[in-house]
């Protein structure tokens, strides 16, 4: 069985992590890591975002180890530097890796897909929201419709 480690990016919008998270989960299957990446204006939303993930994984049987990462606002230099780090160990342990860029701000974003493409990638992520009406809600209070999905890998359908 392949080990999978979830690497998402908290930027604005903490919503577009979880909901991303449940998006996935209900459909990529599950991840025995998660890591939420962030830039130190954002810190202050960690705590709910860890919350949210555990919540949501518990309601499936999981408990992911999750682990945070603060790099400073535009910190694109120390990103790059922690990422390579962070993919080189969970290459070295056996997993496989997903990323999630939704909420994720330029520096971060680069700095991991420069970074992710030289490792073992299970999917890179995007879900768009396509109606600004509906930004602070829970996914399953969205219709799916409006919560395109893109996996820049390819496997995943443009719509859905």
């Amino acid at each position: 069985m392949v080990k999978v480690a979830y690497i998402t990016l908290l930027g604005r919008s903490p919503w577009a992590v979880v909901n991303t998270y449940y998006k996935l989960l209900t459909r990529k299957g599950k991840a025995e890591r998660v890591y939420i990446f962030t830039e130190e204006r954002y810190r202050h939303n960690l705590p709910k975002v860890v919350e949210a993930i555990k919540a949501i994984s518990e309601a499936y049987n999981l408990n992911p180890r999750i682990e945070t990462e603060v790099v400073p606002d535009y910190g694109f230099f120390v990103a790059d530097r922690k990422f390579r780090e962070l993919f080189s160990k969970l290459e070295r342990e056996g997993y496989r890796m997903g990323l999630d860029i939704t909420s994720g701000r330029k520096a971060l974003v680069a700095a991991a897909i420069v970074q992710i493409r030289q490792f073992p990638v299970a999917f890179i992520v995007y879900m768009g929201l396509l109606d600004l009406d509906f930004p602070d809600r829970p996914y399953m209070m969205i219709p799916t419709h409006m919560q395109p999905i893109k996996n820049f890998l390819g496997d995943e359908s443009e719509g859905d």
